[in-house]
């Protein structure tokens, strides 16, 4: 990765050095500093939408509870592949899953499988169990260690659209998405069913990124995703207790909806120890697919030294890049695209390229 340079990037490992094509990241001239970039996703405008797009198609996927979720997502076909081209036709299906708040249709998710259709990747953009089109349909909960639901979703792929994943399935996570998919990739280990994943602004700590929330010029940012956090959770139709609804409405950050919710809904004690379950931090060493890894160092949400702080020489899998700029799932460059985009592709083209182990 010799164009890559240290005022572009505070991580190298044996692993990064091995990527190419890969631009230092130089953010846009009117978009400097995390903040900027981070509100930057608000200013991003997809073409690729329901309504754009023919050829898209919505799937519902039914849990195995009695009555069961149904989770949900969109499947929008490659727009640029000559199907007689045998590297372009072997592409693998891309997985993309969103962050806290978000939903299979939010502007990143959209933006992200725009640039995938345009470089031959089919794109699946999936909602979390309760968030967008699956909320009138899921009465149960999602949560960044709930790996069961990705595994349940690939199963579900493999045998009911085997025309899809007949190439197998690579993923794009942003922020707890990007939790959610390492923490997978790490229970599975080398029964993973994805040749290669690319995580954005993953907190990784999730203990350290709840308390960073708190401080500073950060807490509205807290206060924005606790909003967006609890409309979600206080779906008409969502399996509550009157108690339940009453600590939703009442708690004041992040950190006190996890403490007071979301641990002890899914059996833990409490804050700490739900974010010490469900972290990925602890587990990286455990994957064993190509897994590429972005983040930024100003972003004002994740704090960067816990990525400093990761062995990551102690396992090739991983490719850590640190940029200096870049914000929370931001990276807007001076060109107005989105660095991580073009990142991703480049990545996955060398994944897909790379010698076949015989």
């Amino acid at each position: 990765m010799s164009d890559l340079t240290t005022e572009s990037l505070s991580i190298k490992s044996d692993a990064a050095e091995r990527i190419d094509g890969i631009d230092p990241f130089q953010p846009h001239p009117l978009c400097r500093g995390g903040w900027l970039q981070t509100i930057s996703v608000k200013w991003m405008k997809p073409e690729l939408s329901l309504d754009t797009r023919d050829d898209a198609v919505s799937i519902s996927v039914p849990d195995d509870h009695t009555p069961p979720d149904e989770m949900s997502g969109h499947y929008f076909p490659a727009t640029d592949r000559n199907d007689s081209d045998a590297q372009s036709s072997s592409r693998p299906l891309v997985l993309v899953f969103h962050g806290m708040g978000g939903h299979a249709l939010s502007r990143y998710m959209r933006s992200m499988a725009e640039r995938l259709n345009h470089n031959g990747y089919d794109a699946l953009l999936w909602n979390h169990r309760g968030a967008g089109q699956s909320a009138s349909k899921c009465r149960r909960y999602h949560h960044p260690g709930l790996t069961a639901d990705v595994c349940h979703l690939i199963e579900h792929l493999k045998a009911e659209r085997p025309e899809w994943t007949r190439n197998g399935l690579a993923s794009v996570a942003f922020s707890l998405g990007a939790n959610l998919l390492l923490k997978y990739l790490a229970e599975e280990g080398e029964q993973s069913d994805l040749k290669a994943a690319i995580s954005v602004s993953a907190p990784i700590d999730m203990e350290i990124t709840s308390r960073n929330l708190q401080t500073g010029a950060n807490r509205p940012f807290d206060q924005y995703l606790l909003h967006k956090q609890r409309d979600e959770l206080l779906r008409s139709n969502a399996k509550l207790t009157d108690a339940e609804r009453d600590i939703l409405n009442h708690v004041t950050s992040v950190w006190e909806l996890d403490d007071r919710f979301t641990a002890p809904r899914f059996g833990y004690s409490g804050a700490e120890e739900y974010y010490a379950e469900n972290s990925a931090i602890d587990t990286l060493d455990q994957i064993r697919t190509p897994t590429l890894l972005l983040h930024a160092n100003d972003d004002p949400v994740v704090d960067a030294n816990v990525f400093r702080d990761v062995e990551w020489s102690q396992n090739d899998n991983l490719y850590p890049l640190l940029c200096e700029s870049g914000g929370h799932t931001g990276f807007l460059d001076q060109h107005r695209e989105r660095w991580h985009e073009k990142a991703a592709i480049t990545f996955l083209d060398q994944i897909e390229n790379s010698p076949k182990p015989t």
